[in-house]
């Protein structure tokens, strides 16, 4: 039959990939793993490490595109101002900022429920500007602060996701969160209960799906295509096949593997696909960690997510690199890995430079105001307590002397401050962040990319 044109569902395809392509100039490279293990005792832990490159360095060094992040507690009872509305919270929150906003990276609450935000590029955002009746809106960014603040439990944060739209909305202090809503979110309670939520469905977009989960979790793509890739990859290794092994199970999800025409190794590269294959097949051999007793599961269980997710020192400066991330596509380094110890309510943080752990406690955190604490750095010791940093009511910490910038104009130009990239600038001048491109255009002679800008570089505001 004759050729009509693309059907409105293929449209929408293409233009959800060409937002994908379009945030992925803007962003960086991203590759997280997470990993649940019980201890001996039955106690449960979580690990996961933030894996990223420069542009997006979580402590604000070199040409970094964010304020430096923090340790922070909110106080149950002392409402969040959250960009969709404000939320009082009926659990005290502990975790890890990311950059100078409401945004958590991971982060744990009084009942023990522990979260994360781990790269999921294909994310969809809700379209329209407010949520139906009974229903509730959330920034895609600030997701996870939003579900630790009202939940204390797995289930409840199902059913609080099955009346929750995400949307791609900006949040202040995190560039390009306004492009798109890319996060799988990663829960595990203190019963142990592990799920991965995702809101990758073109036909609902803005939805969470909810998954039970084998207790790891890496980045793109969906996590039934990671489940996917795992049964390849149970189905055709040679090593589990002289074993016996044609299936796995854990937190109570079983993987049967699925026989092809071709043996499949051990994979070795840094691509999401093979992290999350390493990290299965790892806690699947420690029995998901129940031979560590629960005193050695920072030192035991640390170093069996290290070598899972492929973090080793290569360098004299003791950075923890990936080789590459995603097939060489871009470098890329560990900023921090951190440990959750959710029965006795404490995190502890250890950034890319440091051999020193920050920790910091539920029972130690502010009960009466938004606090953030200091993440030391640092050749000597094991552990130490976080120190307080700076006490607010709610809002982000902002600069003892902060600066004002003189609002751009079209046709003018704008000096660069400290926090700025091109799709805030453009949303700032044209009321339409995916309009950067004419600002990058016509600053070529000054940016080699589009993410190269650095304060007090002024820039030419072209009128559109």
């Amino acid at each position: 039959s004759d050729y009509s044109g693309p059907s409105e569902n293929s449209k929408h395809r293409l233009r959800l990939a060409l937002l994908v392509m379009l945030f992925a100039l803007q962003v960086p490279a991203l590759a997280c793993s997470s990993m649940e293990l019980t201890s001996a005792e039955g106690d449960h832990f979580w690990f996961r490490t933030c894996d990223m490159d420069d542009a997006f360095n979580v402590f604000g060094e070199g040409n970094s595109m964010i304020d430096p992040s923090y340790l922070v507690s909110y106080p149950k009872g002392q409402a969040i101002h959250f960009t969709t509305g404000d939320v009082s919270p009926a659990h005290t929150v502990i975790g890890m900022s990311f950059g100078d906003s409401l945004a958590l990276l991971d982060g744990m609450n009084d009942s023990g429920l522990v979260g994360g935000l781990q790269d999921y590029r294909e994310g969809t955002s809700y379209p329209g500007d407010e949520a139906p009746e009974g229903y509730n809106l959330v920034s895609g960014m600030e997701a996870l602060t939003w579900f630790l603040a009202q939940c204390k439990d797995v289930d409840e944060v199902i059913a609080l996701a099955e009346k929750t739209f995400v949307k791609a909305i900006h949040v202040d202090g995190i560039p390009y969160s306004e492009l798109s809503a890319t996060m799988h979110l990663v829960f595990v309670d203190a019963n142990g209960k592990t799920i991965v939520m995702e809101n990758g469905d073109p036909e609902n977009p803005g939805v969470y799906t909810v998954y039970d989960s084998i207790g790891v979790m890496t980045n793109s793509p969906s996590y039934p295509d990671q489940l996917e890739n795992l049964a390849d990859y149970i189905g055709n290794s040679p090593e589990l096949r002289a074993q016996g092994i044609n299936s796995i199970t854990m937190k109570g999800v079983t993987v049967t593997g699925k026989a092809g025409t071709a043996d499949r190794a051990f994979p070795a590269a840094n691509t999401s696909l093979n992290r999350f294959i390493r990290n299965a097949m790892w806690r699947y051999a420690a029995d998901g960690g129940n031979k560590i007793p629960s005193k050695d599961m920072l030192a035991r269980g640390g170093k069996l997510f290290a070598t899972a997710s492929n973090v080793v020192k290569e360098d004299i400066t003791g950075l923890y690199h990936y080789k590459n991330i995603e097939d060489g596509k871009a470098s890329g380094y560990t900023q921090y890995t951190v440990f959750y110890d959710i029965t006795n309510r404490k995190m502890a943080i250890l950034p890319y430079d440091s051999v020193v752990w920050t920790e910091l406690s539920l029972a130690s955190a502010n009960k009466t105001a938004r606090t953030s604490y200091n993440i030391l750095r640092g050749s000597a010791g094991a552990t130490a307590q976080a120190s307080t940093g700076t006490v607010t009511a709610t809002a982000p910490v902002v600069p003892t002397t902060p600066t004002v910038p003189t609002k751009p104009v079209a046709g003018g130009s704008y000096t660069v401050q400290s926090g700025d990239y091109l799709g805030k600038i453009a949303q700032s001048v044209y009321g339409d962040a995916t309009k950067w491109s004419n600002i990058y255009e016509a600053n070529r002679g000054i940016l080699k990319n589009p993410n190269d800008l650095q304060p007090g570089q002024v820039l030419t505001i072209p009128a559109v």
